[in-house]
């Protein structure tokens, strides 16, 4: 395994605290993950390049464009915003990718079982905010509704697949409160392609662990009667929905408005973070404040072309492919469950990305980072065995 230069338990702790921070404080998140690529950077170069792997050159090549797109824009006093403010991601992706593979199994294990449950606490505190009516939608402190349910669906989707860890029947219930809690946040979020989503997430998971049947009715027992209590306290948002159930939340204006700009700067695109720049219809949305496309590849081909689509894609569909290939090939085991979850976790991020965005937020471009690194690992698990 790779070999670092401090004590192993100074950046375990760290990253346990990074993924437990992801929607309970941005601010903590940008401390900790900071704190972990310091200790990545003053690491050997040596043990730097066994971390190194396919995963990495993907980023670098996503990086390498998006830099160029800088370079080339129409804007670049917005677009050089991308240097500091996106390097969490791709510096973060290095360090985290980094420890994982120097941690124990257990470790590994450990540090998915407090994303786990992080992920619950911050459901519990939306739905707490949505019951008291401080919120029309459930949503967390530091974030909204969006991207709350967006982290929520990988939160899910990981809850979900990680039975294995759960052993005995004290933590087997735990496991469906906190999966039941998780959705609720979901549902009372009120994101209806999310809640597609989720419902699609927990079938999925179901079919290919073959749970029993009786743990995914109890789920969505208790996660309905959650819901409902929820409703019941607060039906501002469900009335509107319910009324206006076609209501396209302003999305046709701006996919109108991508259309008419898709052939203007095709290669590398404006550059990154020009919507307000390049967007010319705000006067017809009925949100004033959006500031962005509402769609990860439509952002990403806007603000760097083609070629920064492709190396988007890239990114997205060679881990998924790599990683299905070794679920069909891996005997049943808790590391398969890991991989399993990360896999649905990123693909339920990628759908949301449709409606909304992962890449540009400083929340789950950092959680996209950490589910690819959960995959990652397991390739230099496989060559050293």
């Amino acid at each position: 395994m790779i070999q670092t230069r401090f004590d192993i338990r100074y950046p375990y702790f760290i990253m346990l605290a990074a993924v437990s921070s992801f929607l309970l404080s941005l601010v903590l998140l940008q401390l900790f993950l900071g704190l972990l690529v310091i200790l990545w950077l003053t690491e050997k170069n040596s043990e730097k390049k066994k971390a190194f792997d396919r995963f990495g050159v993907l980023i670098l090549i996503f990086l390498t464009v998006r830099i160029l797109s800088v370079v080339f824009s129409e804007y670049p006093e917005l677009s050089v915003e991308l240097l500091y403010k996106d390097a969490l991601f791709y510096l973060g992706f290095f360090a985290m990718n980094f420890y994982f593979k120097a941690f124990m199994d257990e470790q590994v294990r450990t540090t998915v079982l407090v994303f786990s449950i992080a992920s619950s606490v911050v459901a519990v505190i939306g739905l707490v905010q949505f019951n008291l009516s401080i919120v029309e939608r459930a949503q967390s402190f530091s974030s909204g509704y969006s991207t709350f349910s967006s982290y929520l669906l990988t939160g899910f989707a990981v809850t979900l697949s990680s039975r294995l860890l759960y052993q005995n029947k004290l933590n087997l219930i735990y496991w469906v409160i906190a999966s039941s809690v998780i959705l609720a946040g979901i549902v009372t979020s009120l994101g209806r392609v999310n809640i597609v989503i989720a419902a699609i997430i927990f079938l999925s998971v179901l079919i290919i662990k073959r749970y029993d049947i009786k743990s995914g009715l109890l789920i969505i027992i208790l996660s309905a009667i959650i819901s409902f209590i929820s409703f019941q306290n607060n039906s501002v948002q469900i009335s509107q929905r319910v009324e206006a159930p076609a209501y396209l939340s302003d999305r046709d204006i701006l996919l109108n408005a991508a259309k008419e700009l898709a052939f203007e700067k095709p290669l590398l695109g404006f550059g990154p973070r020009t919507f307000d720049k390049v967007f010319l219809y705000r006067d017809q949305l009925a949100d004033k404040g959006v500031g962005s496309w509402h769609n990860d590849f439509i952002q990403v081909y806007i603000e760097s072309g083609a070629v920064g689509l492709l190396a988007f894609i890239l990114l997205i569909v060679f881990p998924l492919y790599y990683a299905f290939k070794r679920i069909f090939k891996t005997d049943k085991s808790p590391e398969k469950d890991l991989t399993i979850g990360s896999v649905i976790a990123i693909i339920a991020l990628v759908i949301s990305g449709l409606t909304a965005g992962f890449i540009s937020s400083p929340v789950l471009a950092p959680l996209f980072a950490y589910l690819l690194v959960t995959i990652s690992r397991e390739d230099l698990v496989k060559r050293e065995k």
